[in-house]
């Protein structure tokens, strides 16, 4: 019995683990937000409404608006609908590479697998960014964010936060 508990633990203790990285991700970008109300409600309401709609309503002037305008205006900018990403380690040219080097043969079940492995975290980054952007769209966004050498080395919470944070 004892020896069939301690398997069983040792079993479940890597799926819990990936829940608490995941969680802290956010835990830690909550208390990010909770320093600045206004950056707080502006990214909720973003994550609520989505970024064109907070874009086109947002009091001019507001920080709302600012954060939108800083968003809308950059390739990357639609990630921030996507909770714990200004709170993101990832590399935004890993992320980029990905982007170009996905093509429209390539998105379809053999290509499923091998995006999986880069992490559940790249796929819904790459999802969120192509229900802003066709693919060809987003491929030419991202080839400009790299050419001008912007967020190379950059992580994507920290580009993310570097947009924000420019209407404080």
């Amino acid at each position: 019995m004892k020896k069939a508990l301690f398997l069983s633990s040792i079993l479940l203790l890597p799926l819990t683990g990936c829940d608490v990285f995941e969680s802290s991700k956010k835990q830690i970008e909550e208390q990010y937000l909770s320093q600045n109300s206004e950056l707080k409600e502006a990214v909720e309401a973003i994550r609520e409404q989505g970024l064109a709609a907070v874009s086109a309503t947002a009091e001019k002037g507001s920080v709302a608006a600012c954060v939108a305008k800083q968003l809308d205006g950059d390739p990357m900018g639609a990630l921030i609908e996507v909770e714990g990403a200004l709170q993101d380690g990832a590399d935004l040219s890993k992320l980029a590479e990905t982007i170009e080097g996905l093509s429209d043969q390539e998105i379809s079940l053999e290509s499923i697998p091998q995006l999986l492995q880069q992490g559940a975290d790249t796929v819904n980054y790459l999802r969120t960014l192509l229900g802003e952007y066709d693919l060809s769209e987003l491929q030419d966004k991202v080839s400009q964010l790299l050419q001008d050498g912007q967020s190379q080395s950059q992580d994507i919470g920290e580009h993310l936060r570097g947009l924000v944070e420019q209407c404080q």
